[in-house]
């Protein structure tokens, strides 16, 4: 058992520690906001730089499932058991929907909401705590437009051997995920009048 020398030099450690780094953590915190806020001044840059990203990719696809149609054809041509159309046509899909990307989204969103509004938590308050939430939400929606269009390029696989289950839900899970991130306004009072709660009370 300790003695009553070590319980004091612990009781205080635990004192001296109290003072001097919880009020440097609290110190930390609005930086934390501040920094969070810069970041989501780079959003929409990314947004742009994300969008163009999505038309090379789409691109791309689109091109490899024309070569894909041109293997498919050749081994049909050789009556071979190996051809598959379904590679092809979805890796076409795909790169039209990326290509397509903002009314890829709207059609998305549309599946689950009837008048989505990505952008229903933007608000004229000024108020800090309003900022730092814009803020969260902005970022949030960056992420989840990234996660729509690696839920895309994932149904690519399909088609090309075995894990097609597991590779079809992984791809349903992002891009299921992601409509809900760009839209996290409406998933969010979605949950909220579900549990009685309300509508979302942060920008009412």
């Amino acid at each position: 058992m300790p003695n009553r020398k070590q319980t004091v030099e612990t009781t205080f450690f635990f004192v001296v520690s109290y003072f001097l780094f919880i009020p440097s953590v609290y110190a930390a915190i609005p930086n934390v906001a501040q920094m969070i806020r810069n970041i989501a001044e780079t959003v929409p840059n990314l947004m742009y730089f994300t969008t163009a990203l999505a038309y090379v990719f789409g691109f791309w696809f689109i091109f490899h499932g024309i070569i894909l149609l041109k293997k498919y054809g050749m081994q049909r041509t050789q009556m071979s058991g190996d051809a598959n159309l379904g590679p092809p046509l979805v890796s076409i899909f795909v790169g039209a929907a990326l290509i397509y990307l903002p009314s890829t989204v709207q059609s998305g969103m549309s599946t689950f909401w009837t008048n989505p509004n990505p952008y229903g938590y933007e608000t004229s308050s000024s108020e800090e705590w309003n900022t730092f939430v814009a803020a969260c939400f902005m970022i949030i929606q960056l992420v989840g437009v990234i996660a729509f269009m690696r839920g895309l390029m994932m149904l690519t696989k399909l088609g090309q051997g075995g894990g097609q289950q597991a590779s079809f839900g992984r791809a349903a899970a992002h891009i299921v995920g992601g409509i809900f991130c760009i839209d996290m306004y409406d998933f969010l009072n979605a949950v909220f009048e579900t549990l009685g709660l309300g509508p979302l009370p942060v920008f009412q």
